[in-house]
């Protein structure tokens, strides 16, 4: 009975010491300390998966992955959050320009993959200004291994766009702020592998 009573207590004290949980949706993000930002709603999991867009002989396969309960911390935020990350290829008429899906399954810290994030943004939101009131989109950080454009700021907001019963998803891949140059010097490079604009994948995997 002895032995009941501490599996009880250990039951009830790992209970109450748990992270609070918020939404990663509806709370605002990375505020409580040691809070836990859950994806209630399952938004992020309408992003899982493996989709390709592809024009001729052109194409584009980006597979994403769920994270739960990652932890971040800084010297300002310490917090647990719901996040993808992901891998891509490209292939340009017919040239391969750049895979790094291999690395999709390896666990890298917060910001080892390519694609990165869990920030889920509403009708309320300048990057969502014509959305339906139950519409939302995943907003992602994007890394190009073999390109370093400073001054860019990627990212990739991603939007289930289904079709029947087709499963796609609208891509709009861009960067929020400009290129930084050195006067007399011209810059290595002034856009990724992938090039930017919209692009509609449909789910493969």
């Amino acid at each position: 009975m002895k032995h009941l009573y501490l599996i009880v207590i250990f039951v009830w004290w790992g209970c109450s010491a748990q992270s609070p949980v918020k939404s990663l949706y509806d709370d605002e993000y990375g505020t409580i300390k040691g809070a836990y930002y859950k994806d209630i709603y399952n938004d992020l999991d309408r992003c899982v998966g493996t989709w390709k867009y592809s024009n001729g002989s052109t194409s584009l396969t980006i597979s994403l992955r769920k994270i739960i309960r990652q932890h971040y911390q800084n010297e300002i935020y310490d917090y647990y959050e719901d996040m993808l990350v992901g891998e891509y290829m490209y292939v340009e008429n017919g040239s391969l320009k750049i895979n790094t899906l291999p690395q999709l399954n390896i666990n890298f810290e917060i910001n080892g993959h390519n694609i990165f994030g869990g920030n889920i943004i509403g009708p309320h939101s300048q990057y969502c200004l014509n959305c339906g009131p139950n519409d939302r989109k995943v907003l992602l950080q994007f890394i190009d291994p073999d390109r370093e454009i400073p001054g860019y700021e990627s990212e990739m907001i991603f939007q289930r766009a289904d079709d029947a019963t087709v499963e796609k998803l609208k891509l709009k891949f861009r960067t929020i702020s400009g290129l930084i140059t050195e006067v007399g010097v011209e810059p290595e490079f002034t856009e990724y592998t992938i090039p930017f604009g919209e692009y509609v994948l449909t789910k493969v995997n």
